[in-house]
């Protein structure tokens, strides 16, 4: 009789975990390997962002390598311009332009501090983003949000260690932005 009514129970159990797993709502992805075939790293033109969320991802890679400094990486984080784009895009008032100015300095400083984090914390796994070979990029889509927006993972190899980083990623107007979120790992 009580092994019945524990089985019963862990039946009961089981049923309810697997009901709400499946309610869990399923992540839009996609895995791009080998992403720096196709890339070609140009100067970047008089617009700010990436043509294309794998270009800033292999932009984001380049910039983990020391190959791009943060100051370049920079043209691919939003500017008090972009800022006001997406004002304009979502249809929120628009600030002064001190406003504008103060949330692009704060964005610059957030995304700094994790840049810079990331870049340093291949070095406690006795590696380094330098000797690293971009494998995979990891985009997800991040929904419900006024602008088309993903997370990237980035995944790259030195041989013996495999290092990741992330960033949260939009879209203002037909261009790609770093928005926020710059973590090593995922």
């Amino acid at each position: 009789m009580k092994n019945n009514f524990l089985i019963g129970m862990l039946t009961a159990i089981a049923t309810m975990i697997l009901s709400l797993f499946s309610c869990q709502p399923k992540a839009q992805y996609e895995t791009i390997e080998n992403p720096m075939k196709d890339f070609t790293s140009h100067t970047p033109d008089s617009q700010h962002g990436a043509k294309s969320i794998s270009d800033l991802s292999c932009y984001f890679f380049l910039s983990l390598q020391n190959h791009l400094t943060f100051s370049q990486l920079s043209d691919f984080i939003p500017d008090s311009g972009d800022i006001a784009n997406i004002y304009i895009l979502t249809q929120a008032p628009l600030p002064a332009l001190s406003e504008l100015r103060a949330n692009e300095d704060s964005v610059h400083h957030i995304l700094h501090a994790g840049f810079a984090a990331a870049q340093s914390k291949a070095a406690v796994l006795h590696s380094d983003w330098k000797d690293a070979t971009l494998s995979r990029i990891m985009v997800i889509d991040i929904e419900n949000q006024r602008l088309p927006s993903k997370k990237i993972v980035i995944e790259a190899t030195d041989g013996k260690t495999i290092l990741r980083a992330s960033a949260k990623c939009m879209k203002i107007g037909e261009r790609w932005f770093i928005g926020e979120d710059i973590r090593y790992g995922v």
